[in-house]
């Protein structure tokens, strides 16, 4: 694991430039970059993140564990940070032990907006240039483009 990038705007970078081309993975890293919380630890920077040659990437295997209660006592987090850094973790394809519904219960409205923004990017929204205003009603309507 590394702790090579003290510098935020390089880790970032590094991050962005290993997940280029996988919706998937530029959904889970930039969710993390987003939430903020995860890469201004430097426990965390060791314990789940790589690097070799410009590129950093997420032990999402790792993260997952910790995310689940396998390692916290190692990275002590809130119940939401440990929230995010599952859905970070099932973004990049690795699966834990809760499903998506029970992990986005009890997220504050900042951050699920940023869990909505990184599924639609994971689905390739950014690409069709697709909008949908977001109400949480689901009785039939479609939301009208903002």
């Amino acid at each position: 694991m590394t702790d090579d990038y003290d510098d935020h705007v390089a880790l970032t970078a590094a991050l962005r430039a290993w997940a280029a081309g996988s919706y998937r993975d530029e959904a889970a890293v930039e969710l993390l970059i987003a939430h903020r919380a995860w890469l201004a630890r430097r426990d965390f920077r060791r314990a789940c993140l790589c690097a070799e040659g410009g590129y950093a990437w997420l032990d999402a295997d790792r993260a997952a564990r910790i995310a689940d209660g396998d390692e916290t006592a190692a990275l002590p987090a809130s119940s939401g940070e440990l929230r995010i850094l599952a859905i970070v973790a099932q973004l990049a394809g690795q699966l834990g032990s809760r499903p998506l519904g029970e992990l986005v219960t009890g997220l504050d409205g900042h951050n699920m907006r940023l869990v909505l923004d990184a599924i639609a990017h994971a689905s390739g929204w950014h690409e069709r240039g697709d909008r949908h205003l977001v109400t949480g009603h689901l009785d039939g309507r479609t939301g009208e483009h903002p």
